[in-house]
């Protein structure tokens, strides 16, 4: 540190003798210094900012012959961008500067008269180069013409020699065409710019004025090519014909080349099909291999040269025309035993009708098939077998000029097979929980009983063999849910097939009453955390209570002890109690059911309980 001062006395004093010297030798070279000039006044200081490619020009007036005037870009700098001295006789003086720049900005001028020295520097502002008026959105017209023509752009209001360009973006880079403007133009100035394109869009405008820079880019939105009329619902009209035959959409009330064009959907690319009117017509008929067999929409668009193409309007058709499926009451399945043709019998059908047999809803191979003939409305079907078993066959008609039905399903039975079971010998027992049974009564030893839960599951829920000497059958069963609902029963002779289906309805699982609020008794107790507790009165051996802390959850409320709170009504009590609850010291309510012995549980009873 004292090295460091040491060293800082050494360098003032150095500085001290320096200075010394320097004003010793100015007195020798100079007697004494030369007074300042005085500046030029802001106001005698003209600049003239100029365009790109010309020098600009600052002009300094109220001098005198022989003073110098200089013009610097800052305070500082010691090299001057000009300089001229005035002639003499005059009076002003004018720099040329290469280029001052494009926006405003300052210089920085001096004078200095002879035997004097340079004046301080005077701050002059000076204005941006000149820019153009950029014109009014209004003053311009776009003309989107249909393609194959120039569109144009038009500018009223310029002047003549003013040039206009047109841009396709904001930034100028990118241009679709110019012109100048000429003296005596109605129309304004007209730019040719090729396509704008069919779509809506924005261009941008430009002006440049003689002697000016360009104008900023005034933006101009124009709309899309005219579009050809949409054609109206009533002119179209389409054909959907039977599968194998080509299908058309017809279009009329045209003009002689205008190009029908049919789409799947609204935002496909590629038409499916097209026509054009032809002349001295005015219709267009689109043909295509198949719309479909049902019903659903296409999307129709005309284009009338020289006009784009419309706007799709989507239109429905119906499907093509599908035979009336047979009803199941007018079919007749005869199973008979093996060894003999089993039989399909329709009636109710016309002359040319062909109807056939399937053996599923989606397989493509007929079992069977025959055609009506004149003189009978009814129709027999013969098939080697269907089997033992009792099953289903799907049966079409196609009528003529029409398509194939839907399939219906038709349910046969099993051949020989034993009498279906009689309802008032089922008795149904829906208890609590999985343990329900059917008791079947006037059966004969081996007898087979089978429970299912509708007419053509194949499995059963349940099944029991009568015993020897025995004449009834139960079955355990859980039945399907805890509300009343249908069965449905075969039974089974040893040397039959199993019989048809009997339902029969079953009720629900028996429901505990609900408590009533006067039946509960709550107390809150204060201070105690482990006194509270609620008791229901009148009540029999064996139901249980269960709180809950509202009306939706699924399980009770918690004891203090960790326990769900519930308790059972002991034999020989009518009331049960529930302990240490935790209940509100603000009051508030609980929900409380009850559930006897055999039965679901009951609806939930809200009590109201009073604060501690």
């Amino acid at each position: 540190m004292q090295t460091f001062r040491l060293l800082k006395i050494s360098f003032a004093k150095c500085c001290i003798v320096s200075a010394i010297v320097a004003a010793l030798l100015t007195t020798m070279v100079h007697p004494a210094f030369a007074a300042a000039s005085v500046p030029p006044a802001p106001s005698m200081i003209h600049v003239d900012n100029k365009l790109l490619g010309t020098a600009d020009v600052v002009t300094v007036t109220g001098l005198a012959p022989g003073d110098t005037v200089r013009v610097y870009t800052d305070g500082g700098t010691a090299v001057a961008l000009g300089s001229a001295v005035v002639s003499g006789g005059a009076h002003s003086v004018a720099i040329a500067i290469n280029q001052l720049g494009v926006a405003a900005g300052h210089i920085y001028v001096t004078a200095t008269q002879p035997t004097y020295s340079e004046s301080r520097r005077i701050v002059k502002s000076y204005l941006a180069e000149p820019l153009s008026v950029a014109p009014a959105a209004s003053s311009i017209r776009v003309t989107n013409k249909p393609t194959g023509t120039n569109d144009t752009v038009a500018v009223l209001g310029l002047q003549a020699g003013d040039l206009i360009k047109v841009y396709a973006d904001a930034s100028k880079t990118a241009s679709l065409g110019s012109a100048t403007a000429v003296s005596g133009s109605v129309d304004g100035t007209v730019v040719a710019i090729g396509q704008l394109g069919a779509a809506d869009g924005i261009l941008y405008v430009a002006v440049t004025e003689p002697g000016k820079r360009e104008s900023r880019a005034t933006e101009k939105a124009y709309v899309g090519e005219a579009l050809s009329a949409q054609p109206q619902l009533g002119q179209i009209r389409i054909v959907n014909e039977l599968s194998g035959t080509n299908d058309r959409v017809i279009v009329t009330g045209l003009r002689a080349g205008d190009v029908l064009k049919v789409y799947r959907s609204e935002q496909a690319a590629t038409p499916i099909t097209q026509a054009t009117a032809a002349s001295g017509s005015d219709t267009a008929d689109a043909i295509l291999s198949q719309l479909g067999l049902v019903e659903g929409s296409i999307y129709v668009t005309i284009t009338s040269p020289p006009l784009q193409e419309s706007l799709r309007v989507a239109k429905q058709f119906r499907p093509e025309p599908i035979s009336t499926s047979p009803s199941p009451g007018m079919i007749v399945v005869i199973n008979e035993p093996t060894g003999t043709a089993d039989r399909i019998e329709w009636s109710g059908l016309a002359t040319g009708d062909v109807v056939k047999v399937y053996e599923d809803a989606v397989s493509t191979s007929v079992i069977g098939t025959v055609t009506v003939d004149s003189a009978s409305a009814k129709a027999t079907v013969s098939i080697a077998q269907l089997g033992k078993q009792a099953g289903h066959v799907y049966v079409t008609v196609t009528s003529s000029g029409k398509g194939e039905s839907a399939r219906v399903i038709k349910a046969f039975a099993a051949e020989l097979a034993t009498d279906a079971p009689n309802r008032s010998a089922i008795q149904i027992h829906n208890t609590v929980g999985t343990a329900d049974t059917i008791t079947f009564t006037g059966l004969l030893s081996g007898d087979t009983v089978k429970v299912y839960t509708d007419d053509a599951s194949a499995v059963s829920i349940g099944s029991a063999v009568v015993e020897a000497g025995a004449s009834s059958a139960i079955v355990e069963v859980a039945l399907p849910g805890i509300g009343f609902g249908i069965i449905y029963m075969t039974i089974t002779d040893p040397q039959e097939v199993e019989s048809a289906r009997t339902a029969k309805i079953y009720p629900a699982e028996p429901l505990t009453l609900p408590l009533s609020a006067s039946q509960l008794r709550i107390t809150n107790a204060a201070g105690a955390v482990d006194q509270d507790e609620l008791t229901a009165i009148a009540i029999k051996p064996g139901d249980t209570i269960k709180v809950y802390a509202d009306a939706v959850t699924a399980t009770p409320m918690q004891t203090l002890l960790g326990s769900d709170a519930s308790a059972s009504v002991s034999i020989g009590a009518t009331t049960a109690t529930i302990s240490n609850l935790q209940l509100a010291g603000g009051g508030g309510r609980v929900y409380v059911t009850k559930t006897s012995p055999g039965k679901r549980e009951s609806s939930r009873t809200v009590k109201v309980y009073e604060a501690e």
